[in-house]
C-alpha cells in the first residue's frame, strides 16, 4: 500500500491506495480511496473500468455500503452523467447513454460524496462487475473525511476559487450549483446554451469570501447540454450540465 499526503490549492488530499484490481472480464484502475475536504465540497473518487476480455461487456456498479454522516449524500457517475443519490445500481445499458464496453475500451467513472452540514467520516463500498460474469466482482472501499477542527475556517475562508459540478446531473428540472470565492468581489454566474447564447443569470452581485450555492430551475428549457460559467476577480471557470426531460 502506498501512502502519501499532498496539498494542492488548499485541498488536503490523503492517498492511501493506487493501482489496478482484476476480475475475469475487467480491470479497475484506482487513483485514491481516502480523501479529506471541507463541508460543502464535492469529494470525488475517480476510477476507470477497462474491458480486458475479447468480447463486448455490459459493466455494472452496485453501491453495497453507503454509511454517511447525517445530511451527507453520495452518488455514482459515468463520466459527466451523475445519477440520483438514491440510485444504488447502474449499468452500461439503455436508457443510460454509456454503451457496453468493447474489447480494450475504458469507462471513466466516479463516486461523489457531498458533506453538506456535519463533519465526520463516510464509508462507501462499490462492487463492479459484468453481465457476462455477474458473480465475479471487484469490491472497492472509499473513505471521505471532513475534519471538525478545520471546518469553520475552511467554510468561511476558502483557500482557492472553485466551481463544483452541478448536482444532480443530468437534472429535471432543478439542479444545485456550488462555488467558492477566495477573495471578496463581484461575482457573475450565468447559464449558456451549447451555441454560447446566454440563457439565465443566477448571480451578478458583490460577494464576500466564502462558499455559496444556488439552484437553477429549467422548466422553460428543452432537453440538452448547457454550460454554466462563473467570473470573479481574476478567476473564471465553466462546466457542462445535462437537462433531461
Amino acid at each position: 500500500m502506498v501512502k502519501m499526503k499532498n496539498v494542492l490549492g488548499g485541498l488536503l488530499v490523503y492517498l492511501s491506495f493506487s493501482g489496478s484490481l482484476f476480475a475475469q472480464d475487467i480491470e479497475v484502475i484506482l487513483h485514491d480511496t481516502v480523501l479529506s475536504d471541507t463541508l460543502g465540497a464535492d469529494i470525488t473518487f475517480y476510477f476507470e473500468v477497462v474491458n480486458i476480455s475479447a468480447g463486448e461487456q455490459i459493466v455494472f456498479e452496485v453501491r453495497t455500503v453507503n454509511d454517511l454522516p447525517p445530511e451527507w449524500t453520495s452518488s455514482l457517475c459515468f463520466g459527466l452523467l451523475c445519477f440520483a443519490n438514491f440510485v444504488d445500481s447502474v449499468a452500461t445499458t439503455p436508457p443510460n447513454p454509456e454503451p457496453p464496453l468493447q474489447p480494450g475500451d475504458t469507462l471513466i467513472t466516479s463516486l461523489h460524496v457531498y458533506p453538506l452540514i456535519n463533519p465526520g467520516t463516510a464509508n462507501v463500498q462499490i462492487e463492479v462487475g459484468t453481465f457476462q460474469n455477474p458473480d465475479d466482482r471487484i469490491v472497492l472501499n472509499f473513505t471521505a473525511n471532513v475534519n471538525p477542527t478545520t471546518v469553520e475556517n475552511d467554510l468561511n475562508q476558502p483557500d482557492a476559487y472553485y466551481l463544483a459540478q452541478n448536482y444532480p446531473n443530468p437534472f429535471n428540472p432543478i439542479t444545485n450549483i456550488r462555488y467558492g470565492i477566495k477573495e471578496a468581489g463581484t461575482v457573475s454566474l450565468k447559464i449558456y446554451n451549447i451555441l454560447g447564447n446566454e440563457i439565465a443569470t443566477l448571480v451578478n452581485e458583490y460577494k464576500p469570501s466564502g462558499n455559496f450555492e444556488v439552484n437553477f430551475e429549467a422548466n422553460h428549457l428543452s432537453s440538452g447540454v448547457y454550460i454554466y460559467r462563473i467570473v470573479t476577480n481574476d478567476y473564471s471557470e465553466s462546466h457542462k450540465m445535462i437537462l433531461e426531460k
